[in-house]
């Protein structure tokens, strides 16, 4: 196996077990909203004080439809399902080693960073700290660094195997 190659399956290795980290957290926040829909005395190990509560970003009107989504639609859900279907279809498409999958993948990264910034925004507008939000937000940089030198490895080595294909 070439060094590349090892360096590439290294990467997916380290993006999905990313992945999993971020599903696991996605999953603990969508845990809690339902066991503080079922519970109203239900509190959270995330939710420390009345600033730093992940309960408190969870249930605001942003915690559904990232606040954005009509709650008539069939896409209002919380956000901690698209979490759980998007680390699920990044992981499943990391295992490709194909550079447009690649490319995919970057490009729903972008776009997850976007979303961050923009969740991060809301949680300073509600004065709140999300220690669950927080940490997905880091999940997502990570991951979005890991996809970029993932695809920047495929694309050397795209190039470095038409140049043998052409000798």
């Amino acid at each position: 196996m070439t060094t590349i190659k090892k360096s590439i399956r290294k990467l997916n290795a380290k993006i999905i077990t990313t992945c999993i980290i971020g599903f696991a957290l996605s999953y603990y926040a969508y845990y809690v909203e339902l066991a503080k829909e079922e519970n109203d005395l239900y509190e959270a190990v995330c939710d420390i004080n009345e600033h730093i509560s992940c309960t408190k970003a969870f249930s605001s009107k942003y915690g559904k439809g990232f606040g954005i989504i009509s709650e008539t639609s069939l896409l209002y859900a919380p956000n901690s399902i698209y979490g759980l279907m998007f680390y699920l279809l990044v992981a499943i498409l990391s295992i490709s080693n194909k550079y447009v999958t690649s490319a995919l993948v970057v490009i729903l990264e972008i776009c997850a960073n976007l979303g961050t910034l923009y969740l991060a925004y809301i949680l300073y507008k509600l004065s709140n700290i999300c220690l669950v939000c927080v940490s997905l937000y880091l999940v997502n940089v990570v991951l979005l660094t890991l996809a970029v030198k993932k695809q920047r490895k495929l694309y050397r080595n795209s190039g470095t195997n038409k140049k043998k294909g052409s000798k």
